[in-house]
């Protein structure tokens, strides 16, 4: 990259920063107002409501980050037009395919950014926020809702009530179903991973057969089974939130075990459609720019901005449940609208060319 390029790339990245910071400044107002509202269950407290949400800053980056980025493109682009900066850089040899790579390559440094943010730290902080929000509304258990965690083994069905850890868990039933039939129920109190088992106690089984049912209350019985405490700490997670190895560690186990895998399977392909929709909104804000702002004030060119990232948002969001909903190729719903705002940058380039 020569100055002038490296000059727009400085002032695109300071901008898509600057935008992304407002935006989630505003999302953690508006998500504490309404964390707001469980404060006072259990031992939730307006500290650990404050805590929670500054976890989740993150994810909200994360998310957010295609449309930050256009707005900033638009604010620091603006700002250069505005200076008669960029019409100085055409008039030094700089052409409109001059600026749109020196966007471009800018767009794969922040497309870096949002991958770190996706796979390190929005997983990790948002995995540490739920733990601790679920330990003080639910006194102690962790990362599970009120209707615990069902899992599938195989022919076995394993339900936990409670996590008090990722190698402590309470209220385990084990259902055995062979040939379409109940067979047996393990029930027990407490489970404890060790060694690569689980040690269940204060077991009772109850086994169903042509004779009758029988049961028995043995001193304590191991549970071996693919549930481990990663995957556990897996399931009690909502497919967003998982980095994309664990993600696709946890689909081959819903794939051998014959569950559905439509939510996972859209999660990872719109990871990896993130920093592609980063480059297409900075790719966009070249023709906006340079055509809009001839037309319009700087005000109303990042009206327009915010207007077409709310379109790109709820497009995206629309594709993604009508893909759950009406079984589209998880791919298709997760790229489809970075594709399609792909197309219409280019034919404003070409416009403007």
């Amino acid at each position: 990259m020569n100055r002038l390029s490296r000059y727009i790339g400085r002032q695109v990245i300071l901008g898509a920063l600057m935008a992304l910071l407002v935006i989630v400044a505003l999302d953690a107002v508006f998500s504490f107002i309404n964390e707001s509202g469980d404060v006072g269950q259990g031992g939730y407290t307006s500290l650990m409501a404050l805590v929670y949400v500054l976890l989740q800053v993150p994810r909200s980056a994360y998310e957010m980050f295609p449309v930050a980025t256009l707005v900033g493109a638009l604010v620091a682009l603006g700002g250069l037009a505005a200076r008669s900066e960029l019409t100085a850089m055409r008039a030094a040899g700089l052409s409109i395919g001059g600026i749109t790579r020196a966007v471009v390559i800018t767009g794969l440094l922040l497309a870096v950014g949002a991958v770190a943010l996706g796979e390190w730290a929005a997983p990790a902080a948002s995995r540490l926020g739920q733990d601790l929000r679920a330990r003080s509304i639910g006194g102690g258990s962790a990362g599970i809702g009120d209707g615990g965690l069902w899992l599938r083994d195989g022919s076995r069905y394993i339900h936990v009530a409670r996590v008090r850890e990722q190698t402590q868990v309470e209220g385990v039933r084990v259902y055995r179903i062979a040939n379409g039939r109940l067979t047996r129920i393990v029930t027990a109190e407490r489970g404890r991973y060790k060694d690569g088992r689980w040690l269940l106690s204060g077991v009772e089984v109850t086994r169903i057969g042509a004779d009758g049912v029988r049961v028995s209350r043995p001193d304590g019985r191991v549970l071996e089974a693919e549930l481990n405490p990663e995957l556990l700490g897996l399931v009690a997670l909502p497919p967003e939130l998982l980095p994309l190895p664990e993600l696709y560690r946890y689909i081959d186990y819903r794939t051998r075990n014959g569950l559905d895998t439509v939510r996972y399977r859209l999660a990872f392909w719109v990871k990896l459609a993130t920093p592609l929709a980063t480059m297409v909104m900075l790719l966009l804000a070249v023709p906006l720019v340079l055509y809009v702002r001839p037309r319009a004030g700087s005000g109303q060119q990042i009206v327009v901005g915010v207007l077409v990232g709310t379109a790109f948002m709820l497009l995206n969001r629309l594709l993604n449940q009508a893909g759950v909903i009406y079984g589209f190729p998880p791919v298709l719903s997760a790229m489809a609208p970075s594709l399609i705002f792909m197309v219409l940058a280019v034919a404003g380039l070409q416009r403007l060319r």
